[in-house]
């Protein structure tokens, strides 16, 4: 009785420490700090899981990107995404730059991102919404594959979010942010708000982006949208080291009467 008492509180003990609790605030931690149990790893040449190059590593408990060997050669974009889906909670993170940079990339502004609402098959890139992580544009918007939200932007000719505004819906292309609050030089903390099918961008504790009546072309259908309000999420290996902490999620009570900015 003694032996099969402890052998139950050790399984037990053990199947406890392998689910994260949550902190004193109510966040959970979506990263054990030790490997990538529960994620994937994504690129093009080399399919799911399969990272020669090690272009995506844990170190001290953070998640450090294309810190490989600069050269002249291409590298490919890719992805660590999670094998869970995500709806109607907050998903915040912590992210600096690194120092390396890669071709075609190499010239341009340091580049990653956060997606979410990522539903369908893998591919560069996969259908799904982006929160923004680029030099000068932490925060904003791009629509992937054919989805399309509702938003309030300043003129068709220059689609910046805006506060108050006209309402258009988009289906293509990049929603600009409102504001510039990153810092290029140290961490930032980005969180991303998932209430039912409306989105907000939160940029070191500032408003950004809003979005709402999030669709996404049907499975069955291509042609008719249907509203997401849950998927997957991932972070983007895009030309340019970066490292990533503390991502965590809350869940949320989703909003309990339909709104919309209207």
């Amino acid at each position: 009785m003694r032996l099969a008492t402890t052998v139950c509180f050790v399984i037990g003990a053990s199947l406890l420490s392998a689910q994260p609790l949550p902190d004193s605030d109510g966040w959970i931690s979506l990263f054990n700090g030790r490997n990538f149990d529960g994620w994937y790893t994504f690129l093009p040449s080399t399919g799911k899981n399969s990272d020669p190059k090690k272009v995506f590593k844990m170190e001290n408990g953070m998640i450090h990107i294309l810190d490989i060997p600069e050269s002249d050669e291409r590298q490919e974009f890719g992805y660590l995404a999670s094998e869970r889906e995500f709806f109607n909670c907050r998903i915040r993170v912590e992210f600096k730059w690194g120092a390396k940079r890669f071709v075609p990339n190499n010239e341009n502004k340091r580049d990653s991102g956060l997606l979410y609402f990522f539903n369908g098959p893998d591919k560069i890139w996969p259908r799904a919404l982006e929160f923004q992580i680029q030099e000068t544009d932490v925060g904003d918007l791009w629509l992937l594959d054919g989805s399309r939200i509702t938003t309030k932007i300043e003129t068709e000719g220059l689609p910046m979010y805006v506060l108050s505004g006209p309402l258009k819906t988009q289906n293509r292309g990049r929603i600009i942010k409102f504001g510039d609050f990153e810092d290029r030089n140290g961490w930032n903390v980005l969180e991303l708000v998932l209430d039912a099918d409306k989105a907000t961008h939160i940029v070191n504790g500032r408003v950004v982006m809003r979005a709402w009546d999030i669709q996404q072309p049907s499975t069955d259908d291509p042609i008719q949208y249907v509203p997401v309000s849950r998927g997957r999420i991932m972070l983007q290996a895009e030309g340019a080291e970066v490292w990533f902490r503390n991502l965590q999620m809350k869940p949320i009570k989703p909003t309990e009467k339909p709104w919309s900015a209207r």
